[in-house]
């Protein structure tokens, strides 16, 4: 289980998967991304999303709406089973797709987000992919938006290698993990 660290929903528990390759950002992390980015009346796509703690953190704190990437039907049906725990009538769209065809997928709807949030499996060579599917579809990043890739400390030099179209504003570091956060060019 984990739980919600801020908003109307706080200190609520969220399942996980059973997967055993699912990786969670740490609580304390997930608290401290969210004091430092505001999400509300805002926006937010979670890439990579598991339980879809980060979808249901924006909520949480204003987000408008959400959507949950993930490419396990396992995921999306503990998204689903969440989402009904939460609140059922919430703005959250859960997407059962491989990133490489869910990004232009919804780009092509003319769909993007205030705040894309990507949390690829660290150490697995899915930074330069990701990268590649979002350099070809900037627009899932709205002008004025961000986008928060999750890394291990061994990757945070790669998203500035591959992040052709994205301009880095900040790196954090908490509990052993790498947020950098970007803009468009």
């Amino acid at each position: 289980m984990l739980t919600i660290t801020g908003g109307k929903w706080t200190r609520r528990s969220i399942k996980t998967t059973a997967r055993r390759n699912t990786r969670y950002t740490p609580q304390s992390a997930r608290k401290a991304l969210f004091d430092i980015v505001d999400v509300t009346s805002k926006t937010f796509i979670d890439l990579f999303a598991g339980s879809g703690i980060m979808s249901f953190e924006a909520m949480s704190r204003g987000a408008v709406n959400a959507m949950s990437v993930d490419v396990s039907k396992k995921a999306c049906n503990s998204i689903l089973d969440n989402k009904n725990d939460l609140d059922s009538s919430m703005n959250l769209r859960i997407i059962c797709a491989d990133f490489r065809r869910a990004i232009p997928s919804l780009v092509r709807k003319g769909v993007g987000a205030d705040t894309v949030f990507a949390d690829p499996p660290f150490d697995e060579e899915y930074i330069e992919p990701l990268f590649a599917v979002l350099n070809q579809n900037p627009e899932l990043v709205n002008n004025q938006g961000q986008l928060i890739v999750e890394t291990s400390d061994r990757e945070k030099k790669a998203v500035l290698e591959f992040s052709s179209l994205f301009r880095l504003v900040d790196q954090r570091e908490y509990a052993g993990i790498v947020f950098s956060i970007l803009v468009r060019k």
